[in-house]
């Protein structure tokens, strides 16, 4: 691999990922020194409504909704699901102790994982694309970098959307569970 394509796109992408790790075992060891470990019990709902919220991203690619810029959009999408499965992950901390809990959780680390591969295949899409409009300015046929551009986006995407609708399954089982179980 190209060492600045590493430093440029596949770097910060690790490091998205890890830093939602690091940040989630931070926040809940500051939640429980400070005797606030029942914060995140309301955090995973919070976090969960800041996931959904990031979908009008894909309502908008969709053109389901047409306000929103697509890119201003999709900064936000990546943002409130970073921050959702943040609060979702601290919300979980230890103590979960059912098994579709656990699976919802590994569920979405599955997606967010998927998603920072889509940002990674969307930033080598958009360099291929300019590399192809320079190509095409130079009078070169671009067929197949177009059709190799476009198939990195639809490959991802086939892992990625199934991969959002096992973790919703999961997640609204949790949810149905906890109403039907809780003892409230």
């Amino acid at each position: 691999m190209h060492h600045s394509l590493l430093t440029r796109q596949v770097l910060p992408a690790i490091l998205g990922y890890l830093g939602l790790i690091a940040a989630t075992i931070i926040c809940d060891f500051v939640l429980h020194k400070a005797g606030l470990g029942a914060i995140g019990l309301y955090l995973g709902p919070i976090g969960t409504g800041l996931i959904a919220l990031s979908f009008v991203y894909s309502l908008r690619k969709r053109k389901l909704i047409t306000f929103g810029q697509p890119k201003r959009l999709l900064e936000l999408h990546e943002s409130l699901t970073w921050v959702g499965s943040l609060f979702v992950l601290v919300h979980s901390g230890i103590h979960v102790n059912a098994w579709i809990p656990w699976l919802a959780l590994a569920a979405m680390l599955i997606v967010v994982a998927s998603g920072f591969t889509g940002q990674v295949l969307l930033r080598r899409a958009n360099e291929a694309i300019k590399a192809r409009r320079g190509r095409a300015a130079a009078g070169e046929d671009t067929t197949v970098l177009d059709a190799v551009t476009v198939d990195f986006m639809k490959r991802w995407r086939v892992v990625h959307m199934p991969l959002n609708a096992v973790f919703l399954v999961l997640l609204c089982a949790h949810v149905v569970g906890v109403l039907l179980l809780r003892h409230w």
